[in-house]
């Protein structure tokens, strides 16, 4: 599991890394790969390069942005991130459960309020579906929820993460839409692409705009039947 930590103060930052390694010294099943960060711009840059992580623990009163402001962007890339703040403050606890945070924990905070914390960060992480891929590039494990979009482009489709990053690999697209259709968020727009609409931004006219920039033209002949599936798909997402 990737982690990102991120904390401007130092004593601080190295208590949260110090209960980190507690934490995997006790649960040998697990393999961290944990980044470290002292201040929140860096971590924001990273982001903005295409890091993703599976959890982020993060202070919120920081120099030039707030922790809170951060993880909403780590989410726009990773909607199933785990989130735990770690603050001194309790003023910021709404915001962080409305934005779904896994948990909010005061400084100074015990190991075992820690182990609880992660607990529920890492068993989020390790429910999420994920695919066995044969890649051009090599094989990958690739979460259901990081998939933006798949374009069919000769003999290979181009699979669109939701870091940029784009993958290659020789499967026809009905196929891997088989394998997809038991997630209600995809749909297939014509014949040579899918779309996570998690990932969707807006439906205007024939196309179809993605949180990342992306445009994805709707053939004349399927624009009621995606319409239809985006505006049930932002109903269902509202009243949950």
């Amino acid at each position: 599991m990737q982690i990102a930590i991120c904390d401007d103060i130092q004593k601080d930052l190295v208590a949260i890394r110090a209960a980190l390694n507690t934490y995997s010294k006790e649960h040998l099943e697990y393999h961290f790969y944990i980044d470290e960060y002292e201040t929140a711009l860096n971590l924001l840059n990273a982001v903005e390069k295409g890091a993703i992580y599976d959890i982020a623990l993060l202070d919120i009163c920081m120099p030039g942005i707030l922790g809170t402001d951060i993880a909403a962007e780590m989410l726009s890339k990773n909607p199933d991130m785990g989130v735990i703040f770690l603050t001194t403050s309790r003023e910021y606890a709404v915001e962080a459960f409305a934005m779904n945070a896994t948990h909010y924990l005061l400084k100074p905070f015990s190991q075992e309020q820690f182990c609880a914390a992660l607990d529920r960060a890492v068993k989020k992480t390790a429910e999420q579906d994920s695919l066995s891929l044969a890649c051009v590039e090599g094989m990958y494990r690739v979460r259901i929820s990081e998939i933006a979009s798949i374009e069919s482009q000769g003999h290979y489709l181009l699979l669109n993460l939701s870091s940029g990053e784009v993958l290659r690999l020789r499967m026809k697209l009905s196929q891997m839409f088989e394998e997809l259709q038991k997630y209600p968020e995809f749909i297939k727009v014509g014949a040579h692409c899918i779309t996570n609409l998690v990932f969707a931004r807006r439906f205007s006219g024939n196309t179809l705009e993605l949180r990342n920039g992306a445009r994805i033209p709707i053939p004349r002949r399927s624009c009621s039947e995606v319409q239809k599936a985006y505006m049930d798909f932002c109903r269902k997402e509202a009243l949950q």
